[in-house]
């Protein structure tokens, strides 16, 4: 069943946020539109989102504050950055304080729309591990509860595949791991890509542990390993 997500969509350019808004709510999600950082926080006093889309464009202030202050809320949504001339030093502070993606306007709505709504027919989304946290990715997918499989292939050419279904990993290889093995060796790449598969049923269930405990789990692998100065392994 198609997850509907709760979206707030902030942007300064009025038709632009409200063309984002008018697709996302065809495609079965529930969307307001706030027009300033202020609008927005008493938005959020009140309600809360899954998603956010924030516009950090340089004419529209703010943004980059809701990111931070979205960041620390509880539950913490998904945080999209949005804009037109980004530059590369707000990119990256939008990075780095909790956006899952910064996107260039023109918006390719497919794109924002598709990473939504994993589904079987179609490669539900693509992108950078080095641009994405890949754990924080794999918790959002699991929270839409549809059948997919998420291809990640490292930097240096290794591939792995998690296959997911109803909110649980149960199965994932990454070259000659399976299991819990293969999923936490995968949450480790530091850079590489990842997109969606067209779902088929994985030919054994290797992973049976609540999603929860083995997201918990990759963070503090993940945490020793780059800690250590490790780099991911072919």
């Amino acid at each position: 069943m198609k997850k509907e997500w709760k979206i707030l969509v902030v942007d300064s350019d009025q038709a632009n946020a409200r063309a984002l808004a008018g697709r996302l709510k065809r495609e079965g999600h529930s969307a307001l539109v706030a027009r300033d950082l202020e609008h927005a926080l008493s938005i959020l006093e009140f309600r809360a989102f899954e998603v956010l889309i924030v516009d950090v464009s340089p004419f529209s202030p703010g943004g980059l504050d809701l990111i931070g202050w979205a960041n620390m809320a509880c539950p913490r949504p998904r945080i999209v950055a949005i804009g037109a001339a980004i530059p590369p030093e707000t990119e990256r502070r939008a990075l780095d304080m909790g956006a899952s993606m910064v996107l260039a306007k023109p918006i390719d709505w497919d794109r924002v729309a598709a990473s939504l709504t994993p589904t079987v027919n179609r490669s539900a989304f693509s992108g950078m591990v080095k641009s994405v946290d890949l754990i924080e990715y794999v918790q959002f997918v699991l929270l839409g509860g549809s059948q997919t499989i998420l291809e990640v292939k490292s930097a240096l050419g290794t591939t792995a595949r998690l296959y997911m279904s109803d909110g649980r990993v149960i199965h994932a290889q990454c070259g000659i791991l399976q299991g819990e093995a293969a999923l936490y060796r995968c949450l480790r790449f530091r850079e590489g890509t990842f997109e969606h598969l067209p779902w088929e049923e994985p030919e054994a269930t290797t992973i049976d542990k609540p999603s929860d405990f083995l997201l918990f789990e990759a963070v503090r692998q993940r945490d020793d390993a780059w800690g250590e100065g490790a780099l991911e392994q072919n």
